[in-house]
């Protein structure tokens, strides 16, 4: 286990915002390996590069977003431990970063969070991750290099659904040579890549 943990950046601030222009987040990951069923990489470049808005959430974002803090206190008591939400950044390209919805104490557990109808429905459908989050999921153990996380789908007076979600060496093999690709044609294009370390290692 080798990452940077980023403290002073508030997830949902301006400075969060600002600085995710900069990085392949785990909400790119899913557009970069094509498995995005709304978004493409194409756009995703040109968001990037300033040349489309960004997508900045819709009632369905917000609801989750609302959601997310209740989401997280039923994780607590189901796994009884206290978990916090921060960013990481990769510790060999710091181009590749993550905001996770919740962290434990001892900085070996991910907890990801989905609050939607929809994603709760097909995760209590299928037993299984929505495969449009698999990319997601995939990305923040590569950034972090734990070995599995805690994928949970919570609606309020509903069953909170969560399960260990294993590493997949494989994908995350092909999904980092994707992402740097991806990297290597923002950088063709001008972009301001960003290739500090902030926080601290751990």
């Amino acid at each position: 286990m080798s990452f940077y943990l980023i403290d002073d950046l508030e997830q949902g601030s301006m400075e969060w915002l600002n600085w995710r222009k900069g990085v392949i987040g785990a909400s790119d990951a899913a557009t970069i390996m094509g498995e995005n069923p709304w978004a493409s990489s194409r756009r995703l470049l040109e968001e990037k590069l300033g040349q489309h808005r960004s997508f900045d959430g819709n009632a369905a974002t917000r609801e989750g977003n609302r959601l997310e803090e209740y989401g997280r206190a039923s994780l607590e008591k189901k796994y009884r431990h206290k978990i916090m939400p921060t960013v990481v950044q990769d510790s060999k390209d710091p181009f590749l970063a993550a905001s996770l919805d919740g962290i434990d104490a001892s900085k070996t557990r991910i907890y990801e969070i989905k609050c939607g109808l929809k994603s709760y429905e097909k995760t209590r459908d299928t037993g299984d991750v929505p495969a449009y989050y698999v990319a997601q999921l995939q990305h923040m153990m590569m950034v972090t290099q734990l070995d599995s996380l805690i994928f949970a789908a919570y609606r309020p007076d509903e069953p909170l659904i969560s399960f260990e979600v294993e590493r997949d060496e494989r994908y995350i093999k092909k999904l980092r040579k994707e992402e740097l690709n991806f990297i290597k044609e923002l950088k063709s294009h001008g972009h301001d890549i960003q290739y500090e370390f902030r926080g601290y290692q751990v």
